[in-house]
């Protein structure tokens, strides 16, 4: 086995272009080694383990063609590379003859015949035929997995190859246009965006991972055909298939740019820059800018029955835009696309939901499997997506039930942080992990964590936005001070973080205290909400600074923050009151 194993660059190249081949010499290795034995689980072990240390490095994997990256045709039977979402996982089992006892009709001799990783039958020379009698014959089974393009994947985030050449070498390319390959509209969550799907086909040991993951699949691509598709009659469609030799699950701070890491006195910087693009990107409003950093760093962690850690934001003040709306899920409103551009340049994941009243009333949010299939919702999406939601272009009209439905759906994925699985019998409640900010004129129909009034100069420069789009001299991020926030916001997302008793004891005694005192004053006492809150921004204040614990002095901060945010809202409510109470002149 030393000589399988080596990873000169013609042999790397003997995988990307002819891997069946060196799948079937495993094989006779993995036979001779066995007594001419076939365990389906151990040889996809020896599968993984050979091409896993041939492409181990991140320079070697880069050899390998990018699904995504192939606008016409691929070829057959060559090894690819396919970041992307499994959106079906239980699209079904297939049952494979991999191992075939074969008998020459004239002479009556057996010999022992392999296929795995192809749907392919297996090819006989003439006067061959499979004794399917045979007790020596092994039947595999093959999980099937639908899967697609990750939804709102920014260009930074994709899977990178040599150069474009390196990465069409095993392919057959011709003019330019969309894939000829069949896919199923229905089964992507963004209604009318390209993407590429593939069917995924997962061997023993593997098993196909569950809806909404990330994966990174190496496999071998082949045209075939979709057993659904036979079901129903429709066989004339050529079906994508990658059939995985090896996968892993992907992470959102894996998909960083490769630089050194940040040391914990680098944090006070990174965070001040990043507050300061933010403020830009706001028309310099720090208070604002503060809130929305805040909320990039959040991720719902779940404690027992509790969903805590999650900061869905408000945003309050966006100007409507004077362009009409799309008939697609994309921002018309320049203000909002401005906002939703600078927060798709720092997270991997982001989908813009425009509440328009058209696309409100004819999407489907939920995934939905009451026909037998399961039909993608705009709400199934990978875990850490940034969801963009514009009610700026929303106008006067009537929700139909779907789109009550919709706002329904939203509302409990923003509460709850879990998404509706319709299946014939009763729906699946199934969590997510998804960051909601909202951008409204007014208040938002929506529920928040957190609500946030722009400041006036922040509202007149996004109404700038909205007429003229962005001015001249705001400049976008260099590629290297954005590559620097990127990992700093993942970074601090990720950080394991804790409360000392010291502090909690602390932050008990002020809750009661202030009780206490508003009880005596007769004023409105803080309530728990409102307490979860502040402790939530005391965190993610703490985590921005690089913190691994709340200190006293970041829940102070916290809590003047909180109040500042109080204030400012108390006063855009008073003026929008005085404004509509006002006589018309």
């Amino acid at each position: 086995m030393a000589g399988m194993t080596q990873t000169a660059p013609e042999s790397a190249l003997e995988h990307i272009h002819a891997p069946l081949g060196v799948i079937h010499r495993l094989f006779e290795t993995h036979a001779s080694e066995n007594a001419g034995g076939y365990s389906a689980s151990d040889f996809g072990k020896l599968a993984q383990t050979h091409f896993q240390s041939v492409f181990g490095g991140s320079n070697a994997v880069k050899r390998i063609p990018v699904y995504d990256q192939a606008q016409t045709e691929l070829k057959s039977g060559s090894l690819v590379r396919f970041r992307c979402m499994v959106q079906d996982p239980g699209y079904g089992e297939e049952l494979h003859l991999s191992v075939a006892r074969i008998m020459n009709c004239e002479t009556g001799e057996q010999q022992q015949k392999f296929s795995q990783y192809t749907d392919a039958e297996h090819r006989l020379d003439d006067g061959w035929e499979v004794d399917y009698g045979s007790a020596a014959n092994v039947f595999t089974e093959k999980e099937v997995a639908y899967c697609v393009s990750v939804p709102g994947q920014s260009a930074w985030a994709q899977l990178e190859a040599d150069s474009l050449e390196s990465a069409m070498e095993a392919m057959s390319l011709g003019g330019g246009g969309s894939s000829k390959f069949a896919q199923s509209a229905e089964k992507y969550p963004i209604p009318g965006q390209r993407h590429s799907a593939a069917l995924v086909k997962f061997y023993a040991p593997s098993t196909a991972p569950k809806a909404s993951t990330v994966i990174d699949v190496v496999g071998i691509f082949e045209l075939g055909h979709n057993a659904r598709a036979r079901e129903t009659g429709d066989e004339s469609a050529a079906w994508p298939c990658i059939h995985a030799i090896y996968h892993r699950e992907v992470q959102s701070h894996e998909l960083l740019p490769a630089l050194p890491p940040v040391q914990p006195s680098e944090y006070a910087g990174r965070r001040a820059m990043c507050l300061t693009h933010l403020a830009s990107v706001l028309g310099g409003d720090e208070l604002a800018a503060q809130y929305l950093l805040l909320h990039l760093l959040s991720k719902t962690v779940r404690v027992q029955d509790a969903k805590v850690g999650k900061l869905a934001l408000n945003l309050i003040g966006v100007p409507a835009g004077s362009e009409p709306q799309p008939a697609e899920f994309a921002f018309g409103n320049r203000a909002s696309r401005w906002v939703g551009e600078a927060v798709s340049q720092l997270v991997p994941f982001s989908v813009s939901v425009p509440f328009n009243l058209q696309l409100l009333n004819k999407s489907s949010f939920t995934p939905n499997a009451e026909q037998g299939d399961l039909r993608a919702g705009v709400l199934q999406l990978a875990p850490g997506t940034e969801v963009l939601c514009d009610e700026t272009c929303l106008s006067e009209g009537t929700l139909d039930e779907r789109g009550v439905r919709n706002l329904q759906a939203m509302q409990t994925a923003i509460i709850d942080q879990t998404v509706s699985y319709v299946y014939p019998f009763q729906p699946i409640e199934m969590p997510t992990s998804l960051r909601v900010l909202v951008l409204s004129t007014g208040k938002s129909i929506l529920h928040s964590d957190c609500e946030v009034h722009v400041s006036e100069s922040s509202r007149r420069f996004l109404a700038s936005v909205a007429r003229a789009g962005p001015p001249a001299d705001v400049r976008p991020l260099d590629p290297m001070h954005s590559e620097q926030l990127r990992q700093y916001v993942e970074l601090a997302r990720h950080l394991d973080f804790g409360i000392p008793k010291d502090v909690s004891d602390h932050i008990s005694g002020e809750y009661a205290a202030s009780r206490r005192n508003a009880h005596s004053k007769g004023e409105a006492m803080v309530t728990q909400e409102e307490l979860a809150l502040t402790i939530t921004v005391a965190r993610l204040i703490s985590v921005s600074k690089g913190e691994s614990e709340l200190s006293v002095e970041s829940w102070a901060e916290a809590v003047a923050l909180e109040q500042r945010r109080k204030e400012r809202n108390a006063q855009a409510k008073q003026k929008s009151t005085s404004k509509s109470a006002a006589p018309p002149s």
